[in-house]
């Protein structure tokens, strides 16, 4: 039987090209698997690891792992990222919400914005959970409120028709507290999430509009949803409008502030 917000999801992840993007967000991977201590020889997990940066990153360090994503095309491109870079990573699709890891078998448990757009969250933290070992530990990034984005979806929101229920909504795990307690509820101790600065630049505001509305999922399937009313020049003079109001930089480039909280957590 389909799954039909999972199936969406894989979609969405197909749409435009999504390691363009991660590169701006390397910084985030690095510093989630300094967060989550990874050493040479931990068996780690990177779970919707994209095109591959968290993985990547813990491979470098000696660690064994292991990445697992929705969308075959970042499993695509991941495994051409890590045999680029030499790198040996078990890369393979798979949905966070579903997991087919053995209990207790990783040391760590890695992902980078990528669990909070599972549809079902208690599912997808009790697998994150389940799979540590005792003692293991986890690290995760949400985006955090008051980032520059806030002013997009405010606005878009007029242009969009209602969107349908039972999809993923991640801005639920920007809330410190909430993030906290979706851990805890899963049975992970030591939980502790904070805030931390981020940044994305760009040469100029239309570097960052053409980098986010033709290779990000999420802003290509808006455009193309607003495309297919006849809204399209309109969305796109109101995300020009967003970024320019949100830019923090006064030399012509783009500086776009966006914090994003890290939780830590380990299994008792």
């Amino acid at each position: 039987m389909a799954d039909e917000p999972v199936d969406a999801e894989r979609e969405l992840w197909s749409l435009g090209h999504y390691p363009t993007v991660a590169r701006h967000l390397m910084p985030i991977a690095v510093a989630t698997v300094d967060a989550a201590g990874v050493r040479r020889g931990d068996r780690v997990l990177d779970v919707g690891t994209g095109s591959g940066n968290a993985a990547a990153e813990a491979a470098r360090r000696g660690a064994v792992v292991r990445g697992i994503d929705l969308s075959p095309q970042q499993i695509e491109h991941a495994r051409a990222r890590c045999a680029a870079e030499g790198l040996t990573v078990d890369l393979s699709v798979g949905d966070a919400q579903a997991l087919e890891v053995p209990d207790g078998s990783v040391d760590v448990v890695v992902s980078v914005m990528a669990v909070i757009f599972a549809p079902d969250h208690t599912r997808a933290a009790a697998e994150l959970a389940r799979v540590l070992r005792p003692a293991g530990r986890l690290a995760m990034t949400s985006w955090a409120s008051g980032g520059w984005s806030e002013g997009w979806r405010e606005r878009i929101v007029a242009l969009l028709p209602p969107q349908p229920e039972g999809g993923p909504v991640p801005d639920e795990w920007s809330e410190p507290g909430e993030f906290a307690r979706r851990l805890e509820a899963v049975g992970l101790s030591e939980v502790r999430v904070t805030e931390e600065p981020f940044t994305f630049r760009f040469a100029s505001v239309d570097e960052g509009m053409e980098t986010f509305l033709t290779k990000a999922g999420p802003f290509v399937r808006t455009m193309a949803t607003l495309e297919s009313l006849g809204r399209g020049a309109e969305a796109r003079r109101t995300f020009q409008a967003a970024l320019e109001e949100a830019n923090a930089a006064t030399d012509g480039s783009l500086i776009l502030p966006a914090p994003y909280l890290l939780g830590r957590a380990t299994k008792p």
